[in-house]
């Protein structure tokens, strides 16, 4: 999850906040700020993705652009979430199917060639897998195999599968960082592979956020952009 710093400076007898390339009153309420539905400032990030679970495994997933003055809706569409329902991030666990509720980063996107994205892309090919065993040193990491089988093939995620098909989830997606830098495999806080991608309607998730509209999805990837700290708020 990133961890944001906001500075302050001083200029003769007027203060002023400096928030990255922002500048705003003292005194005017961060709050103010915030993109809508979160509690992320432009100090934070100018790119936030609100996806919210309404009932059941489906809901709304909404973007917004910081525009230097105010926020501007640049996209949406219907979402599905974990068959296992929501979780605090803290209290998600490896297979139980929930998605984690609360604010992350992303770590990068991928899938069958990149559509334009400023973000770190990676392909997947056919050796291509994420790790999702406990005990794997690699645990909830991208392993480039031809050579994975038994136990671990078997609770880890071919990821070429996933793009070939028919439904195509990953031909688009995004590495949502959940539990990453210092990957838990077990007990509370743990989880693995909890990705953006494409999920159609009705059909709920192991605990990723699926948007409805591959377009949309798509969009969402090549609109991304490091520099602006694409922030994704996850709530119930």
């Amino acid at each position: 999850m990133n961890r944001f710093r906001r500075r302050l400076a001083l200029c003769g007898a007027t203060v002023l906040a400096l928030v990255g390339p922002f500048l705003w009153p003292a005194g005017a309420s961060a709050a103010t700020h915030y993109a809508p539905g979160t509690k992320v400032s432009p100090s934070q990030s100018t790119q936030v993705m609100v996806a919210h679970r309404t009932s059941g495994h489906h809901g709304t997933f909404t973007r917004y652009q910081w525009n230097g003055t105010t926020w501007t809706t640049v996209g949406s569409t219907g979402a599905e979430f974990g068959v296992g329902g929501m979780k605090p991030a803290s209290q998600r666990v490896e297979g139980d199917h929930s998605t984690p509720t609360g604010t992350f980063g992303f770590v990068y996107a991928f899938g069958e060639g990149n559509p334009g994205t400023a973000m770190t892309y990676r392909t997947v090919t056919s050796c291509s897998w994420w790790i999702e065993k406990p005990g794997q040193k690699d645990y909830n990491r991208w392993r480039e195999s031809c050579s994975v089988s038994g136990s671990v093939a078997a609770a880890s995620e071919h990821l070429i599968s996933y793009v070939t098909n028919s439904i195509g989830q990953y031909r688009q997606a995004a590495v949502i960082d959940f539990n990453y830098a210092h990957p838990k495999s077990t007990g509370k806080g743990s989880g693995s592979g909890i990705f953006l991608h494409y999920e159609p309607n009705g059909r709920g998730t192991w605990g990723c956020v699926g948007l409805n509209s591959r377009a949309e999805l798509t969009r969402t990837i090549t609109w991304m952009n490091p520099a602006s700290h694409p922030t994704i708020v996850i709530t119930a």
